[in-house]
């Protein structure tokens, strides 16, 4: 059996590990699979269907946030004081629970727990990520200092780990001992644009999904895209009446239609968004453009900024201008640019071929 670790803070972790756990199934001589998360079970499923156990857990702390775009540090260290004050007798816990299943290797996107437990039970662990809680909490300790002690036990976890996998947009990794860089792992479209169009009911023009993730969205009000009428939004399960230009969805009317997430990517010409790994990745992964805003001191977002431009087009609107709807000169300009070389999209088969190989 491989079990599977994945932090619930967004969802970029869960449908990344999703993919590649979906990879892995595909393989002969395959191991079962367990899932231990916070993230919604969903989007595991997504991917993988019914051959897998799902486990509700909490398997770290992540980052509290006010909203999709600000960051709380105080709630941060308030919530991993209290996860830490328990981590000893959760890590005996899933120790125990690893060797009564037979599990043979651990998976970590990317909670200390998961590399604790596996050395406590004597398993091959391996990480997979683009960026490791030390860095984000050692950067947030400038705001708070105290977090710098969430940071060095999380290093002090990872340095437990026996491979980290390495994805595109990494941060600084050092506590992981030994690291090896993959290609990007992406979710794909599962219909073409045209028939998920139909099934979505968009029309012919211009059409632009406004998505902020799991951790919900500050603005902009649906009004201010009607002003936008040369653009068809779609806004994931939006509140009040809508304007005639703009439509919303959700996971449940997404599933009546015969469509995941990644279709719905797949069937707008641009999304609308803050920069994490898991919508830049559905981007890349569908073809789509992405108009993005700032998403407060998170330290990946400058490394995305940095770097996505290499992937797919994308063009930058302030979180003011975001709010008051002013998208049209970020949409025209995103719209304009041209397409960079397709990129090398093979990391869940990379990363499911380690995997089965340390599952023997």
């Amino acid at each position: 059996m491989l079990a599977a670790y994945v932090s619930g803070h967004g969802f970029g972790h869960a449908t990344r590990t999703g993919e590649v756990l979906r990879e892995l199934a595909s393989r002969p001589g395959a191991p079962s699979v367990s899932v231990a998360s916070s993230a919604p079970e969903a989007l595991f499923r997504a991917a993988l269907g019914d051959g897998f156990e799902y486990r509700k857990l909490e398997c770290d702390v992540g980052v509290a946030q006010r909203d999709a775009l600000t960051l709380d540090e105080r709630g941060t260290l308030a919530r991993w004081r209290e996860h830490a004050a328990g981590l000893e007798a959760q890590v005996d816990a899933e120790a125990r629970w690893l060797a009564g299943r037979g599990a043979r290797v651990v998976l970590g996107d990317v909670p200390p727990l998961a590399f604790l437990a596996a050395a406590r039970a004597g398993l091959p662990s391996v990480a997979l990520a683009n960026f490791s809680w030390d860095w984000i909490y050692r950067h947030l300790a400038r705001v708070v200092p105290e977090l710098a002690h969430a940071a060095d036990a999380a290093a002090d976890a990872y340095a437990t780990c026996g491979l980290l996998l390495r994805l595109p947009f990494a941060g600084e990794m050092g506590a992981f001992p030994t690291r090896a860089d993959v290609p990007l792992v992406a979710r794909r479209p599962r219909l073409g644009r045209g028939e998920a169009r139909r099934r979505l009911g968009l029309g012919g023009g211009p059409a632009v999904l406004v998505s902020f993730g799991g951790i919900g969205m500050p603005g902009p009000e649906p009004s201010v895209l009607g002003r936008i009428a040369a653009f068809e939004f779609v806004l994931f399960e939006p509140e009040g009446p809508l304007p005639g230009n703009v439509r919303g969805t959700s996971a449940a009317e997404l599933a009546r239609r015969g469509l995941g997430y990644a279709d719905l990517v797949g069937a707008v010409d641009v999304v609308v968004t803050k920069p994490g790994y898991g919508i830049v990745s559905d981007a890349i992964g569908a073809g789509t453009r992405l108009v993005y805003t700032e998403r407060g001191d998170f330290p990946e977002y400058p490394i995305m900024v940095r770097e996505m431009a290499a992937y797919l087009p994308c063009a930058h609107v302030s979180n003011r201008d975001l709010f008051a709807g002013r998208l049209e000169p970020a949409l025209g300009e995103v719209l304009r640019a041209a397409t960079p070389r397709a990129p090398d999209r093979g990391g869940a088969a990379r990363v499911a071929e380690r995997l089965l190989e340390l599952a023997g």
